[in-house]
């Protein structure tokens, strides 16, 4: 009986799921579930006190959140400390190794790295970059959370124009995720002083085929470069997943990216290490 029915089950939907129009809308309203039970979990988590406003692992350990109530993008992954980890042993090495007169956070969404960063180098002026006015007013609002407020310059779209009208000087640290504007923006032509900075980029060649290798041939000359690459979560690291099924557990970390990506930290190899 269980055999015929998992034929006719077959048998009714794989057509329809052939539709393009039907595999859209099933996709569409299986992310919505989703959502809706990373809501259940986080107000779940949120109530009980074992999930709340202060990151509590990871490199910006500390760092503190408004309430559950302001939206943030991977609010839950950035608080338990697992948000872009395939990246947190070069955070923690660059803030054991480097220090740095400016950072340019370019791209900088509701300002998890503008504020984190500004905590980790607190000789630093950040310079913060964000076209959207709702994560513009986050990121404000983020940093004066954190008392980091006063060292932070925030500024809207960033061109490769605006970035070159910088013009800094002395110890430098480009931070950027602008989902694929990364072509038009990290040009050391445009801006040539990006020839002494360290970089750190997200690269999106699952968005733009062939962006990893244009930003090498640019910089692989005058940098070395560091290439990390999305895997998959250590869930044993993160207590609040212990007892969860694995949808729930997709839906609290799991990203919401269309494939592999790319991060390069590219420092200039004439640099010495600035200890």
């Amino acid at each position: 009986m269980k055999k015929f029915r998992r034929h006719l089950e077959d048998w009714v939907t794989m057509p329809l799921m052939r539709l393009a129009f039907v595999d859209r809308l099933v996709g569409f309203l299986n992310y919505q579930r989703m959502r809706n039970i990373r809501r259940r979990l986080e107000s779940q988590f949120y109530r009980e006190g074992t999930y709340g406003d202060v990151v509590v692992q990871g490199p910006f350990e500390g760092l503190r959140y408004p309430p559950l109530d302001q939206w943030a993008s991977c609010r839950f992954e950035k608080i338990i400390g697992a948000y872009e980890h395939e990246v947190h042993e070069l955070v923690r090495r660059i803030v054991a190794t480097k220090q740095y007169d400016l950072i340019a956070n370019v791209g900088a969404a509701e300002g998890f790295y503008t504020a984190g960063l500004a905590k980790l180098f607190p000789a630093a002026k950040v310079v913060s970059f964000e076209a959207d006015e709702e994560g513009t007013r986050f990121c404000r609002n983020l940093c004066r959370v954190n008392q980091v407020w006063e060292r932070i310059e925030m500024r809207g779209h960033c061109s490769a124009a605006d970035l070159s009208a910088l013009n800094p000087t002395g110890r430098i640290l480009v931070w950027m995720d602008i989902d694929t504007g990364e072509r038009q923006v990290l040009d050391p032509i445009k801006v040539p002083w990006l020839r002494d900075a360290d970089i750190f980029v997200e690269l999106h060649d699952c968005h733009e085929a062939g962006l990893s290798p244009l930003i090498r041939s640019r910089f692989e000359s005058t940098h070395r470069i560091e290439q990390f690459t999305t895997s998959g979560l250590e869930y044993a690291r993160y207590p609040l997943l212990r007892d969860l099924l694995f949808s729930e557990i997709d839906a609290l970390v799991e990203d919401d990216r269309r494939g592999l990506q790319d991060w390069f930290f590219m420092e200039p190899k004439h640099a010495a290490s600035n200890v």
